[in-house]
């Protein structure tokens, strides 16, 4: 099984591993982990859009070069490009998001599921932080299962689109993006 799908259910498990009382670790890692199963979900299919088979290494070396905050940069412009598509009184040619040489390769607004995947990212980054460097605040059960769920529904909704041609610009743009007006 791939690394993605075991993450995810890694995620799971440790959401529930304690059945009266969890411990705050393991509801951590599970958010944390939530987050890192669709991160690899998309590095992975970015990956695999732009490597060939051969030579050895060459897709773990593609892997690598993805970077967090480059992938949170392409989610937050993909979602507001999607808003400024989706308001019904827009003037032509008045979406500044995403940047120019990725508007032209994509359909907006953003298909729902294409849509939930770029948003579920931003939203378990920002809980992945939260569990990995906010100490004080105190997770509960409820809202790690939540978290888990968004990763899940995220998964779902990525098998119903990755063949669509929007969903292979924005797994590639998660890596290359910042590129492309150069």
């Amino acid at each position: 099984m791939a690394l993605h799908h075991d993450l995810l259910e890694q995620a799971s498990h440790l959401a529930t591993r304690e059945p009266k009382k969890p411990k705050q670790a393991s509801l951590r890692r599970a958010v944390s982990t939530s987050y890192y199963a669709l991160f690899h979900l998309l590095v992975s299919e970015g990956a695999k859009r732009i490597s060939p088979s051969k030579p050895d290494g060459l897709n773990s070396a593609i892997r690598r070069a993805f970077n967090h905050g480059e992938m949170r940069n392409v989610c937050q412009s993909f979602a507001l490009g999607h808003a400024a598509a989706a308001r019904p009184n827009r003037k032509p040619g008045s979406i500044a998001n995403p940047p120019a040489a990725t508007r032209r390769l994509i359909t907006l607004p953003l298909d729902p599921k294409l849509l939930n995947v770029v948003q579920s990212f931003i939203t378990l980054q920002e809980a992945r932080h939260e569990a990995d460097y906010d100490l004080d605040k105190q997770w509960n059960r409820l809202d790690v299962i939540e978290q888990v769920e968004t990763a899940r529904d995220a998964f779902s909704d990525w098998a119903a689109v990755r063949r669509d041609e929007t969903a292979t610009v924005f797994v590639v743009a998660l890596l290359l993006q910042k590129n492309w007006s150069r």
